[in-house]
């Protein structure tokens, strides 16, 4: 069964941020590469939604998998909704864990 993926407000503004700190070290073409790579990961969620580490020490039901080499997706799944909520994507060692757990709803 295919789950939906929603965004929680902020993502499009991690993926802008990424591409643009792609582009000022290795360009435009890199950058491009690299965020269909990430989407690519995240499309995937839908027909696996269970994959990743969960850490619930961050904030209940949270999950991370990794995408590209340096790119983390954080999010939560709703089993009973068929639902998955992307709450950030980061790259190249920022944060996650402490965006995450303000992104929770």
């Amino acid at each position: 069964m295919t789950y939906r993926v929603r965004f929680h407000p902020l993502v499009v503004r991690d993926l802008e941020a990424i591409v643009q700190w792609i582009i000022e070290y290795a360009g435009s073409e890199v950058a491009h590469r690299k965020l269909a790579e990430i989407e690519q990961e995240i499309e995937s969620l839908a027909r696996t939604p269970h994959k990743g580490s969960i850490r619930d020490e961050i904030a209940p039901g949270l999950r991370a998998v990794p995408a590209t080499r340096k790119a983390v997706i954080a999010f939560t799944v709703d089993d009973n909704a068929k639902e998955i909520l992307i709450h950030c994507v980061t790259y190249s060692g920022a944060d996650w864990m402490s965006r995450s757990r303000g992104r929770v709803l």
